[in-house]
């Protein structure tokens, strides 16, 4: 049995290639090249400036629509030079694919997380305020949308936690500050509960490989993959700050960040980010990459708290 972030079919460039040329001859996919693959889309970029997502999955394939209806409540929300990445063509299935792909315009930038840290600073900034516009868009017009809130009874979501518990024991003995968060998780009543506050449309999957920024300036260019959007916990989007920057950045974005939080909210984001840190740790185990990165998430996370 294949891992489930596995494709269910090998896609070669060739393929990709094969496949916009026979649905959109006026495209160029000469020169093909893949970007990038995640947990549900493998991304090709043409010479043109277009960047096909291809569904890894048949759940994947499904996720276009919804994604349609996101893109659409989110665009012309977030600050001026934040781009979304809005489908404008989308290939048929086939016998040669089965299922839909689509393409949006590439937008230009490089994962948050490799640029200059002299940028960080002016970057906190903007993140408050691109954080404060996705979370003023109205439950009502997220609802219309399809966009639906966290339960804490998925079972998807349950399963997913308990596979991460079950990998757990494998990352003692390495790391004395991974030794301490492995034990503080295996302590505390899993999965989360639902969040009873007041529910705010949330991006619900940022990192900083979601967040493009413009290599030569430090500005933010644009936010990516949306599938994930619910209605939320405002403070689950600063969770991957606390993980990447530690404790402090965070801060730093809320001074930008154009909403009041609750009395509860900073507890509630330093309990997610030491629950998911682990989680995303546990996970990098799984599929043997990026293991160091996230180990230095969990040091972010616990180290400076003690």
């Amino acid at each position: 049995m294949s891992a489930p972030w596995e494709p269910d079919r090998p896609l070669t460039v060739n393929d990709a290639s094969a496949l916009i040329r026979q649905s959109f001859p006026a495209i160029d996919s000469r020169g093909l090249k893949h970007i990038g693959s995640g947990w549900e889309f493998d991304a090709f970029l043409t010479n043109d400036g277009w960047v096909f997502r291809f569904p890894r999955r048949a759940e994947s394939a499904k996720l276009f629509d919804a994604e349609r209806r996101v893109h659409k409540l989110v665009a012309g929300r977030l600050p001026p030079g934040v781009a979304i990445p809005r489908a404008q063509f989308v290939g048929p299935p086939s016998r040669a694919f089965a299922y839909p792909f689509a393409a949006h315009a590439f937008i230009p930038g490089i994962a948050a997380d490799e640029i200059d840290e002299g940028f960080l600073p002016a970057l906190a900034g903007q993140l408050g305020k691109a954080l404060g516009a996705i979370h003023s868009i109205p439950e009502q017009a997220a609802r219309a949308a399809g966009v639906v809130e966290m339960d804490s009874d998925d079972e998807g979501r349950q399963e997913w936690i308990g596979q991460r518990l079950e990998v757990l024991s494998a990352l003692r003995g390495v790391d004395a500050v991974v030794d301490r968060a492995v034990g503080w998780v295996k302590e505390v009543s899993l999965p989360l509960q639902r969040f009873q506050g007041p529910l705010r449309f949330i991006h619900h999957d940022l990192s900083p490989e979601h967040l493009l920024v413009d290599p030569e300036t430090g500005r933010l260019s644009g936010i990516i993959d949306w599938t994930d959007a619910i209605l939320g916990d405002a403070a689950r989007d600063f969770v991957f700050l606390v993980a990447w920057q530690g404790p402090a950045f965070a801060e730093e974005v809320l001074l930008s960040y154009p909403h009041t939080v609750d009395q509860g909210f900073r507890e509630r984001l330093d309990f997610m980010a030491r629950v998911l840190s682990v989680m995303w740790l546990a996970l990098a185990h799984e599929r043997h990459t990026e293991v160091e990165k996230l180990t230095g998430w969990v040091h972010n996370v616990f180290a400076p708290q003690g």
